[in-house]
């Protein structure tokens, strides 16, 4: 049973700005998914694939963030959700975060150009 979230899944830029400078962005996604399992009971499965020595460009981890934001608050949108997992993959040439859950929403691949 997934509760709804309304407006409340989604984190503060200036929050959010903090989470990504102290703990960097897998952590980041890790506090938002743990706080996804308090709020609404969906378990939410997270892996972060990055390859070694990129350095994301300016604003593209925010962005990240907020698509996963968004994510997990479809998540708890669609009826019978109890777990989604998510894998993130980092590139030199792009970012792929592919969704998959048990509810009645659809899976999901998202993908950014780094290059």
């Amino acid at each position: 049973m997934a509760a709804q979230l309304n407006g409340k899944a989604r984190i503060s830029p200036a929050l959010a700005a903090v989470l990504l400078d102290t703990l960097g962005l897998a952590a980041t996604l890790e506090w938002h998914g743990r706080r996804l399992e308090r709020r609404t009971g969906v378990r939410c499965e997270l892996t972060v694939n990055e390859a070694a020595g990129i350095d994301l460009p300016e604003g593209c981890a925010a962005t990240i963030l907020d698509i996963y934001g968004e994510t997990l608050a479809n998540v708890a949108r669609h009826p019978g959700a109890s777990r989604v997992a998510v894998a993130l993959t980092i590139t030199a040439r792009e970012v792929m975060m592919v969704v998959r859950g048990d509810g009645s929403g659809p899976g999901t691949t998202f993908k950014l150009g780094l290059a």
